[in-house]
């Protein structure tokens, strides 16, 4: 198995700690837990707490649950979900190498901050709306149906997108309505991606990027 260079990354995460300083909360965070060698090149996008960058369109995944964290990294070595960077580090770890980043993550705090502004007064009701009772006359369930309640997440099912970038968030939704993303299982997200026009996408990703999230 060919395995990638994580030079780059190290050089870039070397920059990354010097921005945020050793007085950031960052960094006292960083000297609680070590991170797993798998997880370092993880840290370049994902911020080096698992907080997520949305400059970089990756998301949070601090506090995401390991079974879903493990999951995706399998999608990503096998190509089963299609992502370059993502699918070249997936492929570089072994079964237990993920497992380790999967765990990692799932052990961090779950960034408190939401990555939104509160969208305006419209827009925020019709993502509610999404997100909180679905919409009959499209046959589209409450998205909260499967994330949980404020799309807190729910271990085992479903990940949590409290928080979430509206970017990321717009982006996979679009990818289940291209099927250039189709990991889920029983094709469920394809089908509620399959009813949302652009303006549904815009409301309820904003909605989500807008709430912040703190998880036991």
């Amino acid at each position: 198995m060919t395995r990638i260079n994580t030079h780059g990354w190290i050089v870039g995460l070397a920059i990354l700690a010097a921005a945020y300083g050793a007085d950031s909360p960052l960094a006292g965070a960083a000297a609680t837990k070590a991170a797993p060698p798998g997880a370092v090149p993880c840290q370049a996008c994902h911020g080096a707490h698992g907080e997520g960058m949305a400059t970089v369109n990756a998301p949070s995944i601090a506090g995401q649950a390991a079974h879903y964290i493990q999951k995706q990294l399998r999608d990503f070595a096998s190509g089963a979900r299609e992502n370059l960077v993502m699918g070249g580090i997936a492929k570089s770890l072994s079964d237990a190498d993920r497992a380790k980043v999967a765990a990692y993550y799932a052990s961090l705090p779950v960034p408190a901050v939401a990555h939104g502004a509160t969208p305006a007064s419209a827009v925020a009701a019709r993502g509610r709306q999404l997100a909180v009772e679905g919409v009959e006359a499209k046959h589209v369930q409450a998205c909260n149906n499967c994330h949980g309640p404020e799309g807190s997440g729910v271990p085992l099912s479903a990940p949590y997108l409290a928080g979430q970038a509206a970017s990321y968030l717009a982006n996979q939704l679009k990818s289940w309505q291209r099927g250039t993303r189709k990991n889920d299982a029983g094709n469920l997200m394809t089908s509620v991606a399959a009813r949302l026009d652009d303006t549904d996408i815009e409301a309820v990703t904003a909605y989500y990027a807008s709430l912040g999230l703190t998880l036991p």
